[in-house]
């Protein structure tokens, strides 16, 4: 291990509606509280050059077809080396969950792979934004997490943090060993291949679109130009579009039905997200 007495820490997460992002924003604070200075980031937003120089780099991600995201998994196979770096990971899940563990796992194994030296896995539930589930009109499985995450999430969080600097400073790691189960099978024959099966119409609605540029943002791999649509040979399934767009322009059926995203979903069933106190 490079340092047992971190300085410059590095907090980076991949978010698609917010959960994840909270988690690392929550994690960040509570080491600046600590002293430690701290940097947070979107990884779209940042380089992959200059990784090395911290002291402690801990990574968020969501749950994606229970594996890492194909395009983080992808970030992080092309980032320089990290020798003796310190290293956590934490994953987002909806609902009751499936490959939490196994995600999380995945993401140490590619910071080890690089050098990395692992030191904390955690995961956190929170409400599933896979919108095909509600569009379905199965809201009843998603709104019986309504309420996650709350302040419970959170102090989990903040005692995650807190682990995995105790673990730095006694020069501890720990041991990152995946559990066989169905997430295991999904990576022998990838879900989102049968998702895409699903999906039709996907499309960008010009008469609605606002052309705010939120849909390309959220795009990780670049599959949507507002003047010539979606890429559908690009996309991954991953909802971002959908999600996130203001005015339901991004259009999309799956199994014949029209879905609709996250944000529309929160305002049909009056839902706040309870936001971390820092």
């Amino acid at each position: 291990m490079k340092d047992t007495a971190p300085k410059k820490v590095l907090v980076i997460w991949y978010s698609q509606t917010g959960h994840t992002e909270r988690i690392g924003r929550v994690i960040g604070h509570e080491w600046q509280k600590a002293g430690l200075g701290v940097e947070m980031a979107e990884y779209r937003n940042l380089g992959k050059t200059s990784l090395s120089h911290y002291d402690l780099i801990t990574i968020g991600s969501p749950v994606y077809y229970m594996d890492v995201p194909v395009n983080l998994k992808q970030w992080l196979t092309d980032i320089p080396r990290i020798d003796g770096v310190p290293v956590a990971a934490f994953v987002t899940f909806g609902g009751s969950g499936d490959g939490q563990h196994n995600t999380a796992c995945g993401l140490l194994d590619l910071m080890t792979d690089k050098g990395g030296i692992p030191v904390g896995m955690e995961t956190f539930g929170n409400m599933s934004t896979f919108a095909p589930t509600w569009s379905l009109g199965n809201e009843k499985r998603i709104l019986s997490y309504k309420d996650l995450p709350n302040d419970t999430t959170y102090s989990q969080a903040r005692r995650f943090s807190a682990d995995v600097l105790k673990n730095i400073n006694s020069g501890l790691s720990i041991d990152v060993e995946e559990a066989f189960g169905m997430d295991s099978l999904m990576k022998i024959f990838p879900q989102i291949w049968f998702t895409k099966l699903m999906i039709s119409s996907h499309m960008i609605d010009k008469e609605t679109c606002i052309k705010c540029g939120i849909c390309t943002d959220k795009c990780p791999v670049g599959a949507i130009d507002l003047e010539q649509d979606i890429d559908e040979s690009r996309c991954i399934a991953c909802l971002g579009c959908i999600n996130n767009c203001p005015v339901n322009a991004v259009k999309m059926n799956f199994l014949g039905k029209p879905v609709y995203g996250f944000n529309e979903f929160l305002k049909r069933n009056q839902i706040k997200i309870i936001e971390p106190a820092v």
